[in-house]
C-alpha cells in the first residue's frame, strides 16, 4: 500500500489528484475509470477539508491505495470530527435547481462513481473511508445484472432478519441492481419496512439500486399509509422492474 499524508487544506487537492491519477494508471484503470476515481477522491478529501477540522486548525489526512484481488482500493483517513454518512440526506436531483436543498451531493457522487464505498469510525483510528473500483476483467458476475430475489414469507419482526440475510448475501456477491419480488408476501410490518430501508441504503451506498415488484394490495397499502411510495421504486410486475433498470442505462 502506498500513502501520502498532507495538511487538510485546499492547497492539497492538486497533489492528491496527481497522486491518485498515477496510482489508477499503474493499476490499469482506463481513462474513464481513472476520471471516476479522481472525482470520487476529490469529493471525499474536500469533505474532510471543509468539515472535519476547524478552518484555523486544519489537521492531516492520509490517502492510501493498493491493487489487491483485482480491485483498486483507495482509503482516506482523518482524525477530525466523527462523520456519520447516515445523517446526510439523499440529494434531490429531480426538482428544478432553484428548489433543491444544498448538501449530500458529494457523497452521492462517490457512491455512484465507485463500486464499493464503506465508512468506519473508531476513537483511535478516526474516520476511515474505503472506496473500491473493480478492475475491468474482475467485475463480480452479478455487478451488471438485474438480480431478482423472490421473498416467500411474511416480513415481520421474526422474518425480517432472514430476508435481510438473504438479500445481503447477494449484495456481498456483487449484486447491485436488485428487484425484490413480493408477489408472495401477504403481510408487511414496520419491522419489515425498516429491513427494506436498510437494504435500500446499503445498495445506494454501493452505487446500486433496489426496486420492489408485484406487491399485494394490503402490502402496497402499508407503503401508501407511511408515505414510502415516495421512497421506494415500486413496479406492478417483475418484468417492468427489470425494464426500468434497462431504461436508465
Amino acid at each position: 500500500m502506498e500513502s501520502i499524508t498532507l495538511t487538510a487544506d485546499l492547497d492539497a487537492l492538486a497533489k492528491i489528484s496527481a497522486f491518485i491519477t498515477a496510482a489508477a494508471e499503474r493499476c490499469g484503470l482506463d481513462e474513464r475509470a481513472t476520471w471516476q476515481v479522481q472525482l470520487a477522491v476529490d469529493e471525499a478529501v474536500t469533505n474532510v477539508i471543509q468539515h472535519a477540522y476547524d478552518p484555523d486548525q486544519p489537521g492531516d489526512l492520509t490517502l492510501s491505495w493498493q491493487c489487491h484481488d483485482h480491485r483498486f482500493i483507495v482509503t482516506v483517513r482523518d482524525h477530525g470530527r466523527q462523520f456519520d454518512p447516515s445523517t446526510v440526506p439523499v440529494p434531490d436531483i429531480t426538482s428544478p435547481l432553484e428548489e433543491r436543498q444544498v448538501g449530500g451531493l458529494g457523497i452521492y457522487l462517490i457512491t455512484r462513481l465507485m463500486d464499493e464505498v464503506h465508512f468506519e469510525f473508531s476513537p483511535q483510528g478516526g474516520n476511515l473511508l474505503t472506496m473500491v473500483k473493480y478492475l475491468p476483467h474482475d467485475q463480480p458476475a452479478e455487478a451488471n445484472e438485474v438480480v431478482v430475489i423472490a421473498i416467500n414469507d411474511r416480513i415481520d419482526a421474526l422474518t425480517a432478519p432472514r430476508v435481510s440475510k438473504l438479500v445481503n448475501e447477494r449484495i456481498s456477491n456483487g449484486a447491485r441492481q436488485v428487484v425484490l419480488d413480493l408477489s408472495n408476501v401477504s403481510f408487511l410490518s414496520s419491522s419489515g419496512l425498516r429491513a427494506l430501508l436498510l437494504i435500500r441504503k446499503e445498495l445506494m451506498t454501493l452505487g446500486g439500486e433496489l426496486r420492489l415488484a408485484a406487491l399485494q394490495p394490503q402490502v402496497y397499502e402499508v407503503f401508501t399509509i407511511t408515505g414510502f411510495t415516495q421512497v421506494f421504486n415500486i413496479h406492478p410486475s417483475v418484468s417492468e422492474a427489470r425494464a426500468a433498470f434497462s431504461q436508465r442505462r
